[in-house]
């Protein structure tokens, strides 16, 4: 195809509405690059919380195999939580507070994913929370401890609960943002 052919082919897409470029886009209403920004940092910060909650994941299942365990020391459980409880601090908490900080500003789908996020986020780290009391308190082995297992598991659905959230809005974020940046129509309020 020509250079001609090709730029003819373009203004009769836009003339047309099909393409959309700046000046077919006047009247609708537009991203801004400060949106995109905002959306581009949000879709990093899910993509931040999905790798942590992997890592979580990852450590809660170890948790669980050691649980029926009874040769596994207490002191492997220890620490398993406390990389637990780091990756919650570390990981997890400095990302959630950035995405609740920019959340007003971006869509409504994200919005609802953030706070999506952030009941699983709570929910994990009280709950990892009391996993580490119930081990700093109890005599029974973790093989003998129904409370702990429990505790444990509910930290690994917590942990997949995010991995799931933050790996589809991710994945829609990306999706939208490359459909904007491609000049495609779409709506800014979802």
């Amino acid at each position: 195809m020509t250079l001609f052919t090709m730029t003819q082919r373009a203004m009769t897409l836009a003339l047309f509405g099909l393409l959309a470029t700046p000046a077919a886009r006047a009247g609708d209403e537009t991203v801004s690059v400060k949106q995109l920004e905002l959306e581009k940092e949000g879709t990093q910060l899910i993509d931040q919380l999905e790798d942590v909650a992997r890592d979580i994941r990852y450590n809660s299942d170890r948790l669980t195999s050691f649980a029926h365990d009874r040769q596994i020391s207490k002191w492997t459980h220890f620490h398993h939580l406390q990389q637990i409880k780091e990756l919650v601090n570390d990981g997890l908490r400095p990302a959630i507070r950035r995405l609740v900080e920019i959340r007003e500003e971006l869509p409504s789908w994200h919005q609802h994913a953030i706070d999506q996020m952030l009941d699983s986020a709570r929910l994990l780290a009280a709950d990892t929370n009391s996993a580490i009391l119930r081990k700093s308190n109890a005599d029974v082995p973790p093989a003998f401890d129904t409370e702990y297992k429990e505790l444990i598991a509910t930290i690994h659905g917590h942990a997949e609960s995010l991995v799931e959230t933050s790996d589809a809005a991710g994945k829609y974020a990306s999706a939208h943002r490359q459909a904007v940046l491609a000049g495609l129509k779409v709506p800014t309020k979802h």
